[in-house]
């Protein structure tokens, strides 16, 4: 059997080789903890080679599952509490078609945006064509999203991204502003027009939970991405590798950051790799949002929570949230109008952390659920699907 990596949400089972089907393979998966675990991403890495993959659940129905960039399988899993559930894996010859939950993709044709989504939410970080504008826009953006199994993004992008539909607007306000800004209203994704809207501001700030680096008690941002590939697009997982300009931080100079940013279909949360090419010590990385109200803030056991007011007289809250990868910050700080977990050593391996969000008019409706939502992920997290 393959070795399975550190990350695996499920270890193999098998009774031994001799009761496994040449193409075929049986997990066991088994949930230690005292709740249901329903809809959980299990990886694993095959036991054998097949041009395709489908798997089946206990009772005998398949379910959508993908093979990703690095070679893994990934599925959706239902485990009751302190049970076990079998599951089992099959070659295909033919690829199994199942529905876009997790994707995305660059938008050159609005300033090089890279945005994704799930059937929850949806995110976008800015790119070199929103840096050449000297737009300091930094940070993380959420698009939040009325659930759906159906994606939204392009429908959103379409409209907002029309030549024509602006000319129009350009016209209108040659006559009367008010005229070409009531057209605006009837098209823009900065309003919900049923689908979900863009209601977040993001500036020079970590927005939604980007990384910065801490120094001399400030906050070193990044700016845009300067090279972005697409790893996964669904259906289940979507994955992107950003790489951002090189630039000194904290005293290093031609840093390279790059980050690894993954939404699995039924996660509010993206998981990232963020790390430094500084040749002469690591850095302290930092994550967090700013500050815009004084509502209460969640920061404590490696989770970092806030409400966010999002802009707008009625567009409700952006729960956000950070779950640490490791289950603890070093500690929590207030800077730069930011809540901040500051990450635990200077080592220079890859900083690992879940950020994202939920919309208060959809599942979440406070920040008391919302951070009982993250704790749950940080216990997961620590007690994934095993094999016993």
């Amino acid at each position: 059997m393959k070795k399975i990596t550190k990350t695996l949400a499920a270890v193999l089972a098998c009774a031994g080789m001799a009761s496994c089907a040449e193409h075929s393979m049986e997990i066991v998966l088994t949930n230690t903890l005292d709740f249901d675990r329903n809809g959980e991403m299990v990886e694993i890495v095959p036991d054998f080679a097949a041009a395709n993959y489908y798997v089946l659940n206990s009772e005998g129905v398949e379910v959508p599952s993908q093979f990703t960039h690095d070679s893994l399988l990934i599925f959706r899993a239902d485990v009751a509490a302190n049970s076990k559930a079998v599951y089992k894996v099959f070659a295909s010859d033919t690829a199994h078609v199942y529905p876009q939950i997790a994707c995305g993709r660059i938008y050159p044709e609005r300033a090089d945006d890279v945005a994704w989504e799930n059937e929850l939410i949806g995110f976008r970080v800015y790119g070199p064509a929103t840096q050449a504008k000297g737009e300091r826009a930094f940070g993380y953006d959420v698009f939040l999203k009325h659930t759906s199994d159906e994606p939204m993004l392009e429908k959103l992008y379409k409209v907002e991204c029309d030549p024509v539909t602006w000319q129009k607007a350009d016209s209108l306000r040659k006559i009367d502003n008010n005229l070409a800004e009531e057209f605006i209203k009837t098209f823009s994704y900065h309003i919900d027009h049923g689908l979900g809207m863009d209601c977040y501001a993001v500036g020079p700030t970590l927005g939604a939970g980007a990384p910065g680096v801490l120094s001399a008690d400030t906050i070193d941002y990044s700016w845009c991405y300067e090279t972005a590939e697409v790893l996964d697009n669904g259906p289940l997982r979507f994955t992107v590798r950003l790489t951002f300009p090189k630039r000194e931080i904290a005293g290093n100079e031609d840093v390279v950051e790059t980050r690894l940013i993954s939404l699995d279909a039924g996660s509010y949360l993206n998981k990232s790799q963020v790390s430094y090419s500084a040749p002469d010590a690591g850095l302290n990385t930092v994550v967090g949002f700013p500050l815009r109200d004084s509502s209460a803030t969640y920061a404590e056991n490696g989770v970092v929570a806030y409400a966010d007011p999002t802009q707008g007289p009625d567009n409700g809250k952006a729960l956000l949230g950070i779950v640490a990868a490791d289950g603890a910050f070093a500690e929590y700080r207030n800077i730069d109008n930011h809540i901040l977990g500051i990450s635990s050593s200077e080592s220079q391996a890859p900083f690992a952390y879940r950020w994202g969000c939920a919309w208060d008019r959809e599942q979440i409706k406070n920040l008391n659920d919302w951070t009982a939502h993250l704790n749950r992920v940080r216990l997961t997290d620590a007690n994934p699907l095993t094999s016993k």
